[in-house]
């Protein structure tokens, strides 16, 4: 069978997630295997797809390889495939798969994200595997990998395939401005994140729908102007030396023009099931703050040109962004009552300082960070001081006094006669501490 190898890492042949693609080379050596660099290579797909359109010919299987980059995939890859959807590859009824490497943060909506879009391409979707970055050294990790690539041939050959289960989006009426503007008040600084470009008419009426319908002032930062040179590399030179290795001024930019705010409105065109490409470059070029919280406490908001009820995977990603930042998220914006609805409540969450607790997304989030920041202490020195002076190294087994009042308890209630002379007076127990709280009320 005729491999072909899509490398989304921006590292090309320095990726760690290629190694396990070259393992499967070495294992499997009846299949041909043929590797395209779409992650490194990206400038130059810019200029010229026919290498990969031929690449894409020759292929019966496709597996997309990349590391998990903040929720999704890499911005490179991300826009290879809207380079694959504006150069309109036949990639129908093409047998596709992926392999991620990652810490397991939030990889389900990297792989759902790829389906969605393999979908719309008509492509043949196997789930595919999220391996840990180090499984490929233990003999576990290897026999995963090669069980995988097992699944997914027999797939191919056996025309066994994901049916897409999402409903084909419905084109949607442009949004024209509706909202008379009301009177302004001074106290907080509302900045209003877009990726504007000429022709982005709808986008430009929700943006201007929003600063009418809030009671603060906003202003406006176009990412579709600033000049990025690039997107995220994974080299961690800003983890070690504190410094990005662009030097397009993005770190200022982020920290001077934008974290700063006390609160931030994001708007965008929905494009292939994300924010696009550009965004989704900003959004890795944040990686400069490391694994730090520095928006935490700031509410968020979202203004969408498109039918964002459709979006699920989105949802999930922004939600999970507004949690593991411990920020309250206003919601999501399409229409002219939403826009209302959001500047009410992000109105409110400025004016009261609200932002509730972590929910599943945030706690988990936060524990996996906390694992990888520990036992990367020595290179992540910034996110390790960040971590101990916010008290996020919490771990269950430094809490020793609590470990042993219920190691003492367990073996309490493990003696039958005990707990029939104790009876209800165990539940009374438990309850006491929440009681005190109460009668103290």
């Amino acid at each position: 069978m005729n491999i072909l190898i899509v490398n989304g890492s921006p590292r090309g042949r320095f990726s760690v997630t290629l190694q396990s693609c070259l393992y499967l080379e070495k294992r499997f050596r009846k299949h041909h295997f043929e590797y395209l660099n779409a992650g490194a290579g990206i400038d130059g797909f810019e200029k010229d797809m026919r290498p990969a359109a031929e690449a894409f010919a020759r292929a019966e299987l496709v597996i997309f390889a990349y590391p998990v980059y903040s929720f999704l995939v890499p911005s490179q890859l991300h826009r290879f495939l809207e380079l694959i959807k504006e150069n309109d590859l036949p990639l129908k009824d093409k047998y596709v798969t992926q392999f991620s490497t990652s810490k397991h943060f939030f990889d389900v909506t990297a792989h759902r994200f790829l389906e969605e879009n393999f979908h719309d391409l008509g492509m043949r979707v196997i789930k595919g595997l999220s391996a840990d970055m180090e499984d490929l050294l233990d003999e576990r990790g290897r026999k995963e990998l090669e069980d995988f690539f097992r699944y997914a041939v027999f797939c191919a050959e056996n025309a066994v395939y994901e049916k897409s289960a999402s409903a084909p989006a419905q084109e949607r009426a442009p949004y024209v401005s509706v909202l008379d503007a009301c009177e302004k008040q001074d106290g907080f600084d509302t900045v209003i994140v877009g990726d504007l470009r000429e022709g982005d008419e709808s986008l430009r009426a929700l943006i201007r729908d929003f600063g009418a319908a809030f009671p603060y002032r906003t202003r406006f930062v176009n990412l579709a102007e600033f000049p990025f040179r690039g997107g995220c590399l994974g080299c961690l030179n800003c983890a070690t030396g504190g410094k990005c290795v662009y030097r397009d001024g993005f770190d200022a930019f982020l920290r001077e023009k934008i974290q700063n705010a006390d609160a931030i409105v994001y708007a965008f065109t929905l494009r292939d099931h994300s924010m696009g490409s550009r965004f989704k470059m900003y959004d890795d070029r944040q990686f400069c703050n490391g694994h730090r919280t520095v928006a935490e406490g700031k509410p968020f908001a979202y203004l969408v040109n498109g039918d964002m009820g459709r979006e699920e995977n989105l949802r999930t990603v922004l939600e999970a962004r507004a949690s593991v930042g411990h920020s309250f998220l206003a919601g999501f914006a399409c229409d002219a009552d939403e826009i209302r609805t959001v500047s009410i409540r992000l109105a409110y969450a400025l004016e009261h300082g609200y932002h509730p607790p972590r929910n599943f997304y945030g706690v988990g989030g936060m524990k996996i960070f906390r694992d990888l920041v520990w036992l990367m202490r020595g290179m992540m020195r910034e996110d390790h001081l960040y971590y101990k002076a916010h008290g996020l190294y919490d771990f269950p087994q430094k809490r020793w006094p609590r470990m042993l009042g219920i190691s003492l308890l367990g073996a309490l209630m493990r003696n039958r006669r005990l707990r029939r002379v104790i009876g209800d007076k165990m539940n009374e127990g438990m309850l006491a501490p929440y009681k005190k709280v109460l009668d103290k009320t």
